[in-house]
């Protein structure tokens, strides 16, 4: 089984260092590096393969909201942790509406880091519990698509296929494809009709 190849991305030093530590003796893990800022998370996302990013919120320049937002719309096969001490519902929700599949406060301990990284892996999503709480009050289903993939949506209905939609978003046809399996997978259609069904009663088109 392939070890799972995570990336740290956080502006504390001493934070990212201490996490990659923590994690060091997990044999199904490897830490392919980590970044203090969303540029050079970015410029080693483009360089190097990585399943799951595991970001802080708050940083100086891009914020952890942001480089989501940017990973998922140039990766979107990566899945995305976040990983800080604040649980207002507003950040919590803009940060699972860019397509974040988890979001953990730093308090956790280790052992429920490591469940979230391999339920995450796995292609489940995963919150801490208090966060849970807020998500099942304040997010749908809908909420969870990310602005790109609710563009494909709208694309898809207008019998785009692959290939015209890669054209018009300026983006290449794997990418697309990337991005159909996420929205099957989180709208849990079966079918195209099943997707053009869901995105008329969700008002996506």
């Amino acid at each position: 089984m392939d070890k799972i190849k995570l990336f740290l991305v956080d502006d504390h030093k001493i934070f990212v260092e201490g996490v990659a530590n923590l994690l060091s003796d997990q044999s199904d893990l490897t830490i392919m590096g980590w970044a203090y800022d969303g540029s050079s998370a970015i410029q080693f996302l483009r360089e190097n393969s990585v399943d799951i990013v595991l970001t802080d919120i708050q940083m100086p320049g891009m914020t952890g909201i942001e480089l989501t937002q940017k990973i998922k719309e140039e990766f979107p096969d990566i899945r995305i942790i976040g990983l800080s001490m604040l649980d207002k519902k507003e950040i919590v929700q803009e940060l699972i509406s860019s397509g974040a599949e988890g979001y953990l406060l730093k308090d956790i301990e280790k052992s429920e880091l490591l469940t979230a990284i391999r339920k995450v892996a796995s292609g489940e999503y995963y919150y801490s519990s208090s966060i849970a709480g807020i998500l099942m009050k304040n997010i749908t289903e809908k909420d969870l698509l990310t602005k790109r993939e609710k563009e494909i949506i709208k694309l898809i209905a207008e019998e785009n296929t692959n290939s015209m939609i890669a054209e018009k978003l300026f983006i290449s046809e794997h990418t697309v494809e990337s991005h159909r399996k996420n929205i099957f997978r989180k709208t849990n259609a079966k079918s195209i009709v099943g997707l053009i069904k869901y995105a008329y009663e969700n008002n996506l088109v």
